[in-house]
């Protein structure tokens, strides 16, 4: 349960947060790990998370505050009426002072309380414990998210850059298909042709920008800056080199995987929870003292004098409504429940690095085809430049071939950035840090 509310937190913060915060001037060029780094620095719920921790050393600190004795000093006044006294043939002895002082300090100690103090405070730095894996979960969702939308920025550039090469050469080709139908040597039809695909051409293009600015609004949202904040990315689509070995990455995103602490980290509480409702009935032995001035003490009564108290009390519980039983059984009821947490969480990471390992080599195979597509299609076009320049072929299967070839640029191109997303894909699944 608590993991879903986190999870859900984390979604809600990345998708709809607008904060706006000093950073804001931020000006010049952005790698990913200074992207990862302001997304890290701007995110409000990186600081609530924080808070949590710092919540939970508090009341660390407090619970080991029982470690101490507790001093306490009291001073009273109080007039009494009527006087109590005795009265004794024509003689009146006065037992208590009209005017009655006291000022004392009395301090306490628990001196045995059958480990029910240590348990409480396990139970408490548990929490702590929770509250710092929790801080690690959103960074980690924070990092990933700012790495993809810096990389589909990066992959949308690159295609942009490859649809104005496609659109000039378009434009080159209408200049020279005109001039020929103004020679005579070329018909209305391979004009009327080019101009569609030159159309076409730059409805892509105006498709890629707006993607391009939608991405870019996203990730300045993710990293605090305002709208209209210069945004120039520094890096490069390079393939990511991973070591594939599914029993080794299994194992570790066992151990890296946070959702899986927190999971973990729950089950120590409610065993510690378990543990203080045990001793919930338990017997608790302290120690008392107390020395003050007070009056009314015989045979001066309104004297101040100087008293003492020294002692031992012990508080046996006897029956509280079979109340520790039923904590009980609800702490285990609570473990049985985190049990079959812990282990869906493991299928679920199980599927996932199944999922990203699958992906990651199917990325990787495609790599070669594309690779072969480019080639073919660059070979291609040289073939119909000379084709079409000893008048084979027409202007428009010369179209046809370049058409081919930003195709399969394209194509390549989206290999290479998906190469690179199933590569963080799985770095995520087995819980690695890129922060």
């Amino acid at each position: 349960m608590k993991k879903n509310i986190i999870i859900a937190a984390v979604i809600a913060i990345i998708t709809f947060t607008n904060a706006v915060y000093p950073q804001n001037n931020f000006k010049g060029n952005l790698t990913l790990n200074e992207a990862i780094q302001l997304a890290l620095k701007n995110q409000p719920l990186i600081n609530k998370a924080e808070q949590e921790v710092n919540v939970a050393e508090a009341k660390i600190m407090e619970q080991k505050s029982f470690d101490y004795p507790n001093v306490e000093a009291d001073i009273s006044y109080a007039r009494i009426g009527p006087i109590p006294a005795i009265q004794f043939g024509n003689e009146s002895f006065i037992l208590a002072p009209a005017n009655n002082y006291d000022a004392h300090v009395s301090a306490g100690y628990n001196i045995f309380d059958f480990g029910r103090k240590n348990a409480l405070l396990d139970l408490t730095k548990s929490y702590k414990l929770t509250a710092q894996e929790k801080t690690n979960y959103i960074k980690d969702e924070l990092s990933y998210n700012t790495t993809k939308l810096f990389y589909s920025i990066l992959f949308l550039e690159k295609s942009l850059d490859v649809k104005n090469d496609q659109i000039k050469t378009l434009e080159s080709h209408l200049d020279v298909t005109q001039k020929k139908v103004n020679s005579g040597t070329a018909t209305d039809f391979e004009v009327l042709t080019t101009k569609v695909r030159v159309a076409s051409a730059e409805n892509q293009k105006v498709d890629i920008e707006n993607e391009i600015t939608k991405q870019e609004i996203s990730l300045k949202s993710l990293l605090g800056l305002a709208v209209d904040s210069p945004l120039v990315l520094q890096g490069d689509l390079s393939l990511l080199s991973m070591p594939i070995n599914n029993d080794s990455l299994l194992e570790l995103a066992y151990t890296q995987r946070e959702e899986l602490k927190i999971a973990q980290d729950a089950q120590k509480s409610i065993e510690q929870q378990k543990q203080v409702a045990s001793l919930s009935d338990a017997p608790t032995l302290n120690a008392i003292a107390s020395y003050g001035l007070k009056n009314g003490l015989m045979p001066n009564l309104d004297v101040l004098r100087g008293n003492w108290v020294v002692g031992i009390s012990a508080n046996i519980p006897i029956f509280n409504g079979n109340r520790k039983d039923a904590q009980i059984q609800e702490a285990e009821a609570n473990l049985n429940a985190n049990d079959a947490q812990i282990s869906a969480l493991k299928r679920k990471i199980n599927m996932e690095v199944q999922q990203a390992i699958s992906d990651l080599e199917t990325s990787k195979a495609k790599l070669k085809s594309t690779q072969l597509q480019v080639e073919q299609a660059s070979e291609a076009v040289k073939r119909a430049e000379v084709s079409y320049l000893n008048g084979v072929i027409t202007n428009l299967d010369l179209l046809d071939a370049e058409t081919s070839l930003s195709e399969a640029e394209l194509l390549h191109l989206r290999v290479i950035f998906q190469n690179v997303i199933n590569a963080y894909n799985l770095k995520k699944a087995v819980g690695d840090v890129i922060r």
